[in-house]
């Protein structure tokens, strides 16, 4: 299975973020899993792929050329794709992957995080997506999502596109029982 990991780029971060990110490329590495992700060596992107790459784990990186270019290229990795722009990197990460996980992160993750669950919500795709909320840090998220539904911006039959869980360890057993189903419209 091809898991891609959406997360931070940002250093230095707290500990216990960095602990879940190698915990979650250990885990996928031991699962015999491939890591995919946004290719680069900063931030909770190193600690996923290095965790992976140490423990024996095939990692694929997909890296924008204009990002590339500022020198952050993970230069270890089982394969580096390089893509001409961000939409096509989002694109390949897609593509490239049977499953979707955010461990925590900015604009980037959120916008990769939220464009999955979008086509899955418009059936593009049955894909398990995952949010590990390390330390609570997706609750703020999660609570404005839960007042954009009760607002009615977004349907109640959308409720299960995404799993929440707490640590790697629970991502990866909901991974193992995940059983896709199509989609309910609302239309």
């Amino acid at each position: 299975m091809k898991i891609a990991v959406f997360c931070a780029s940002a250093q230095p971060l707290e500990q216990v973020f960095i602990d879940a990110a190698r915990t979650l490329g250990q885990q996928i590495a031991e699962e015999r899993w491939q890591l995919v992700y946004g290719g680069t060596n900063i931030g909770l992107m190193r600690e996923v792929a290095e965790a992976t790459i140490n423990r024996g784990g095939y990692v694929t990186g997909i890296i924008p050329e204009c990002i590339l270019q500022r020198g952050v290229a993970a230069r270890q990795l089982s394969h580096l794709i390089v893509a001409p722009d961000m939409k096509e990197r989002k694109h390949l990460l897609r593509e490239n992957a049977d499953a979707f996980i955010a461990l925590p992160g900015g604009w980037g993750t959120l916008e990769e995080i939220t464009e999955v669950i979008t086509l899955k919500q418009l059936g593009q795709h049955t894909k398990p997506i995952i949010f590990i909320n390390t330390a609570g840090f997706y609750d703020r998220f999660f609570d404005f999502i839960s007042g954009l539904t009760q607002q009615g911006f977004i349907s109640s039959v959308y409720k299960g596109l995404y799993e929440i869980v707490g640590s790697p360890e629970e991502a990866v057993h909901y991974l193992k029982t995940y059983r896709g189903s199509a989609v309910v419209s609302k239309y």
